[in-house]
């Protein structure tokens, strides 16, 4: 076919004219998504047309031949530039790293090699000049050319097929982009395609660029090509931190994003380990799961629920999906997790029940001593008082009443304090803490027995209160008339004492006393409650407060000798080796007990003390 000298020439200019004008209309938006890759592709174009043009335009053999091994430089950016576009078009852009592009660019650096030096002929095969040929040049092709030319289409195969894949399942906002963006990627190679095994002697490559250029133009303009980028599928669902799973009519999950795959497997499954799953075997170990989503499931509208699994809290809405006719075809879940929501909304009830109570006891348990107070006040207006002794035995009831006030006052702002979770444990040695709390309290002949000497994880200053507060219980109440009190502390676990081993759960204090009436037992820790005159009714229930702030349970039991018993459970433990230092930093390891005449230290264990 005979194609016009002239004709061809102002073809090549003008691809080349029409790639420097839409690529300088990219560049200045190159921060844009897929900006930088489309205008190498319409640089690159300039590169293989504008070589063309000048070879066509010149009547030297050496410079056609010169422009004929450069334009391949255009051919080798246009084809990587165009993988990189489309990667990032179609939501691949992970794909587009250094690396990929390096050895996607290893043949076309080869090709740019051989088609310069033409070692052995292998890329040119001859190179003759031609009147009959626009350039001038008559080009026999070697066998490194098929191969560039192979490796080419391959590439260029594989960029329509994602374009097509793309155009197949994208919305309609972005059909018309993905259409030129077809277009301008397969019309050059059909281009050239019909110069390399067609009849056509010219180059037809550069006339497919004119059409690339001219798509490309239309794609931004009428389709804001570089204005509205897609975004996948994938990355959207990835960036949500919600978990959404999309369940098909026979509950088995087709779609999962990543916070969904975190859900369900905290060890890292992957989303094909979870695609085609049954719901049911999914959420197997947790039958309340699999029933909850079957309630959500028996209405066609949106419905929401809050469920646990494992340890943390979620709310579920689960809503229908239906075609364009209305018929369900799945389901859409979105989990949200609540377990910070419900951690905070639990420690507000319990602040607001502390205040409750603390309202509730300043109300109330002060409203007595303060009539007594009153009582007596009035008395006094009311009498004639002559002597100081009348004086003295008012103003006495008076200060008790006032004492009586004092103490309730200390212990519910001490049940305030001692509410609050305990943060930040340290080892500490039971023995220690017996030791110390039972040096605080006023334990007339009672004697203390620790039973060896584990380290628990516990608030230090806190713990030795709640020892404190059951030795002063035990001495007060459990006392039988002309015989003394005997404590014990020790570890339960698989069998009570001993070192602290795997077996260990916990502790427990007991006494010989006459113990806790089975009856009484349940109401024993409510705030007020005492079987005497004199106490607050606060002492036990700080111990519980305390054992709460800890994450422990406390019982209570009758002792071996008919005594009462507490014992504390889910107690963590450490080796001795783990236990923290003293004040000093140095390691205690002796078991100090004080001498009830000299106040010395002594050591024993187990430790008796009186």
């Amino acid at each position: 076919m005979v194609v016009s000298h002239d004709a061809i020439l102002v073809l090549y200019g003008v691809a080349a004219l029409v790639g420097i004008a839409v690529g300088g209309v990219v560049l200045r938006h190159r921060e844009k998504a897929g900006a930088t890759p489309l205008a190498l592709v319409l640089f690159g174009s300039v590169f293989l047309s504008g070589p063309r043009a000048i070879a066509t335009a010149s009547d030297s053999f050496a410079v056609s031949v010169a422009m004929e091994r450069l334009l391949y430089v255009g051919v080798g950016i246009s084809i990587i530039a165009g993988v990189w576009l489309v990667l990032e078009y179609t939501g691949r852009e992970h794909l587009v790293t250094r690396r990929t592009l390096a050895v996607l660019s290893i043949e076309p650096i080869l090709a740019v090699g051989f088609a310069v030096f033409n070692p052995r002929n292998l890329f040119f095969d001859s190179l003759e000049p031609d009147a009959s040929v626009p350039t001038g040049v008559a080009v026999d092709w070697g066998v490194a050319f098929g191969v560039h030319t192979a490796y080419s289409y391959l590439l260029m195969g594989a960029i329509t097929l994602l374009i097509l894949e793309f155009l197949y399942t994208s919305r309609a906002l972005y059909r018309g982009q993905a259409a030129a963006l077809l277009g301008a990627a397969i019309l050059p190679w059909i281009a050239n395609a019909v110069h390399v095994v067609g009849p056509v002697a010219a180059d037809t490559t550069p006339i497919g660029y004119i059409l690339l250029g001219t798509l490309y133009a239309v794609a931004i303009v009428r389709y804001q090509l570089i204005d509205i980028v897609p975004v996948a599928r994938d990355r959207v669902l990835d960036t949500v931190t919600e978990g959404v799973f999309v369940i098909d009519q026979h509950d088995r999950i087709v779609d999962v994003n990543a916070a969904g795959r975190a859900i369900v497997d905290a060890d890292g499954a992957t989303e094909g380990e979870l695609i085609g799953r049954h719901i049911e075997s999914v959420f197997a170990d947790e039958p309340s799961v699999i029933d909850r989503f079957r309630a959500l499931t028996e209405t066609r509208t949106t419905a929401a629920a809050e469920l646990d699994y494992g340890d943390r809290h979620y709310e579920v809405q689960v809503t229908p999906v239906t075609d364009g006719r209305d018929r369900q075809v799945g389901r859409l879940a979105l989990v949200y997790d609540i377990t910070d929501r419900k951690r905070r909304e639990a420690t507000l009830k319990r602040h607001n029940e502390r205040l409750d109570q603390f309202a509730s006891l300043v109300s109330h348990d002060l409203r007595n001593p303060l009539t007594v107070a009153d009582g007596y006040l009035e008395l006094a207006r009311e009498n004639d008082l002559e002597s100081e002794d009348d004086v003295d035995q008012y103003l006495s009831e008076v200060a008790r009443a006032h004492e009586r006030m004092e103490a309730i006052i200390d212990d519910v702002l001490l049940l305030a304090r001692e509410g609050e979770t305990v943060t930040d444990p340290e080892s500490v040695s039971l023995e220690d803490l017996a030791e110390r709390a039972w040096a605080t309290v006023d334990t007339d002949d009672a004697s203390l027995t620790v039973d060896g000497d584990p380290t628990i994880r516990a608030d230090s200053d806190r713990c030795q209160r709640l020892l404190e507060n059951l030795f002063r219980n035990a001495v007060e109440h459990g006392s039988t008339f002309g015989e003394s009190l005997s404590i014990t502390v020790g570890p339960v676990g698989d069998a009570d004492g001993g070192a602290a081993t795997d077996g260990i759960d916990g502790f427990y204090v007991e006494d010989d006393g006459v113990g806790i009436p089975a009856d009484e037992r349940d109401r024993i820790f409510e705030g007020g409650y005492s079987t005497t005159d004199g106490g607050t009714g606060f002492g036990l229930q700080i111990v519980q407060q305390i054992a709460d702030a800890h994450g422990w349970t406390v019982t209570v039991t009758e002792s071996g000798t008919g005594g009462a018993r507490f014992e504390f459970g889910g107690v963590e433990y450490r080796g001795a080796d783990d236990r923290g230092d003293d004040a000093d930093g140095n390691r205690d390891d002796s078991s100090p007990t004080t001498d009830a005449t000299t106040g010395a230290l002594e050591s024993s264990t187990p430790s008796d003390r009186r």
